[in-house]
């Protein structure tokens, strides 16, 4: 029956001509440039970005200026938006509790995924602080390292 299927999915394919099916390639390759193959490895828009947040904030040492930048910057790019941005209240409360001191922000948040199961952290809310968990990580690890 599958067989079937395919045979007649085929069928009803158009014929490619040799001539359409050779230029296809080139093409393509005109297309990307002629230094590039079109299998050349790119950025996406996201990893881009995140690469520029990271460039300007350091999560695992945020003081107090830099937090609100750092969340605006997030809403901005789009890295963190809607009911997401509700996760970072794990940053804010951290940084009313201790306003003249840097935050690790990543520590933070890895430490209440840690307590999901002890404080009975509803699944909506684990959604938001584990998409918030992952985007620190990936900051964290698009700075580059440190000199020791």
């Amino acid at each position: 029956m599958l067989l079937t299927a395919l045979s007649n999915y085929l069928q009803h394919q158009p014929a490619s001509t040799s001539a359409s099916a050779e230029a296809a390639p080139t093409a393509a390759i005109d297309a990307v440039g002629a230094n590039e193959s079109p299998w050349d490895y790119r950025f996406s828009d996201r990893a881009i970005l995140v690469n520029a947040v990271a460039a300007e904030f350091d999560v695992t040492t945020l003081n107090e200026q830099q937090t609100q930048r750092f969340q605006e910057r997030l809403q901005q790019y789009g890295l963190l938006q809607g009911l997401n941005l509700n996760a970072l209240a794990i940053i804010n409360t951290a940084r009313a509790e201790t306003p003249q001191q840097d935050i690790n922000a990543l520590a933070l948040v890895d430490q209440a995924v840690a307590e999901f199961d002890q404080n009975g952290t509803p699944y909506p809310q684990r959604q938001q602080t584990k998409q918030l968990q992952t985007l620190l990580h990936n900051l964290a690890s698009a700075r580059p390292a440190k000199a020791a």
